[in-house]
C-alpha cells in the first residue's frame, strides 16, 4: 500500500513540473538540458536523458545538460535543477553558434553594443547594467538615443570600449558576471572572453526579420532570468503584427506602393529586405537580405511610389529636398507626387520598439484612408512606454528626426 502510495505521489509530483508554467523552461531552445530539442525545457527533457542512458533514445548535444562531454544521470539531476530555477550555471548557444556557460544567477553585466544594450533596458535590466560601450553614451550620435531619454542614469556608468575594441582592463575591473558582445561577427566575442574569462553571450538583432528580434529577447532573457519579461514582449510585439495585418492583408499587392528605402545618406544605399515595409503593406523594391548599393539608373527603373530617407536624427546628409530636386530623379513616381519622406530606420543597431513604431508610422503613409483613425504619435508613445518605462518617447523622436506629423 506504501509503494503503491509512493508511486502515485511520484506520479503526481512529475505531472506539476510537466504543467506548471512556473517551472518549464519555455522560449529559448538551445540550452544544454533541452535533451529532446523542443522548444520547452521540462520534465520530458529528463526522461529522454534517462532513456539515452538506457539505450533506449539517440543521443542530442543537448542532453549533455552539465556540459562535461558525457551523459550520466549527474545531466539529470542538472536539468531537474534548470527546470526548478535552481541551478548553479548554464550552458547555452548563442547567437553566433557560439556554446557559453554562464553563472547562475546574473547581477552585473557589462554590453558592448547599443543595440544589445537596448534588449537588457527592455528586459528591465538596467539595474543589473554596470558598463557600457562607448558608442552608446560617448559617441558622436549619443545625445540622439531614445534609450538615454529613458535612462539617464547609463551616462553615468564606466565606458568599457567599443564592439570592436573592448577595454579588458575596464572590464575586469568591473567583475561583470557576464559580457553581451555582438554577435554578427565571430572575432568580436571570442577575444574578449578569452583576455577576461568572463562568459561572453553574442547576440544579434536582424533588422529584416523580426522572428530574429524575438530570438534575441529569449536569449537574454533566459541568461537574465527574465523569461516572463522577454515573452510578455513578443507576446506585445505580435499582437501589433496582427493589428496591423488585420488591415493590410486586405489590401490587394496591385494596391500596395513599391516603397526604395534610401539609407545612409544615400539615393543608392538600402538595407535590402525590411520587416516594417510589408508589415505597413508596402513592397520592397529590393529584395536581398542583405544591405546593397545599386546604380542611380537602378533606383529609375524601379520607378518607387514611396522613397524613404533613413533619417534617425537632424541634420540629413541626404534631405528630402536633396532627392526632390534632383534632376536625375524627376520621372519617379515618388519625386512626381513628392512622396518622400525620412523615417527612422537603423541608428547604430537595430531597434525592435523603434522598428515596430516604424511599421505603423509607414502604414499611415502608405494608406492613409486605412489607417486615417489611426494616432501614430499617441500609439508610438504607447509602444516605447511599453519597451522602455518612459512616456513621449515617441514625440521626442519625432522632434529629432524630422519625421512626417498628422495634424
Amino acid at each position: 500500500m506504501k509503494t503503491k502510495m509512493l508511486v502515485l505521489v511520484g506520479i503526481a509530483v512529475c505531472a506539476i513540473l510537466l504543467a506548471s508554467p512556473a517551472l518549464a523552461s519555455a522560449g529559448y531552445s538551445k540550452i544544454y538540458g533541452n535533451a529532446n530539442e523542443d522548444d520547452v525545457l521540462d520534465m520530458r527533457d529528463v526522461t529522454y536523458i534517462k532513456l539515452v542512458i538506457f539505450g533506449k533514445k539517440p543521443a542530442t548535444d543537448f542532453a549533455d545538460a552539465n556540459y562535461d562531454g558525457k551523459i550520466s544521470m549527474l545531466d539529470v539531476g542538472q536539468t531537474k535543477l534548470i527546470i526548478l530555477g535552481k541551478e548553479k550555471k548554464l550552458t547555452l548557444v548563442d547567437q553566433s553558434d557560439r556554446t557559453v556557460t554562464v553563472p547562475r544567477p546574473i547581477e552585473r553585466v557589462v554590453t558592448l553594443f547599443p543595440s544589445i544594450t537596448r534588449v537588457i533596458l527592455a528586459l528591465d535590466g538596467c539595474d543589473r547594467l554596470v558598463g557600457v560601450s562607448s558608442t552608446t553614451t560617448s559617441g558622436k550620435y549619443a545625445n540622439r538615443m531614445i534609450m538615454l531619454q529613458a535612462y539617464p542614469e547609463l551616462l553615468e556608468l564606466p565606458n568599457t570600449g567599443s564592439h570592436r575594441d573592448p577595454n579588458a582592463e575596464q572590464i575586469l575591473s568591473l567583475k561583470p558576471d557576464v559580457i553581451f558582445g555582438y554577435s554578427r561577427r565571430l572575432e568580436w566575442c571570442d577575444p574578449i572572453q578569452e583576455k577576461t574569462g568572463i562568459p561572453v553571450v553574442g547576440i544579434y538583432l536582424n533588422p529584416n526579420l523580426a522572428s530574429g528580434c524575438f530570438e534575441s529577447y529569449r536569449l537574454a532573457g533566459k541568461v537574465l532570468g527574465k523569461e516572463e519579461r522577454a515573452e510578455e514582449l513578443i507576446e506585445f510585439n505580435e499582437e501589433k503584427f496582427a493589428e496591423l495585418r488585420e488591415v493590410t492583408s486586405q489590401i490587394p499587392d496591385s494596391e500596395k506602393p513599391r516603397v526604395h528605402l534610401a539609407f545612409w545618406g544615400s539615393i543608392t544605399k538600402s538595407p535590402g529586405s525590411y520587416y516594417p515595409v510589408e508589415l505597413a503593406g508596402g513592397i520592397n523594391v529590393i529584395s536581398s537580405e542583405s544591405s546593397v548599393t545599386v546604380s542611380k539608373e537602378q533606383v529609375i527603373a524601379w520607378n518607387p511610389d514611396f522613397i524613404l530617407i533613413h533619417g534617425p536624427s537632424a541634420p540629413h546628409r541626404l534631405s528630402i529636398e536633396d532627392v526632390l530636386s534632383d534632376p536625375d530623379l524627376q520621372t519617379i513616381n515618388a519625386v512626381k507626387s513628392k512622396k518622400v519622406y525620412y523615417t527612422k530606420g537603423h541608428f547604430i543597431g537595430w531597434d525592435p520598439a523603434t522598428g515596430l513604431t516604424e511599421a505603423f508610422y509607414m502604414a499611415k503613409l502608405f494608406h492613409p484612408d486605412a489607417f486615417k483613425d489611426s494616432d501614430v504619435e499617441e500609439k508610438g508613445n504607447r509602444i516605447l512606454k511599453k519597451f522602455y518605462r518612459a512616456d513621449s518617447l515617441y514625440t521626442w523622436l519625432l522632434e529629432n528626426s524630422d519625421l512626417y506629423r498628422w495634424e
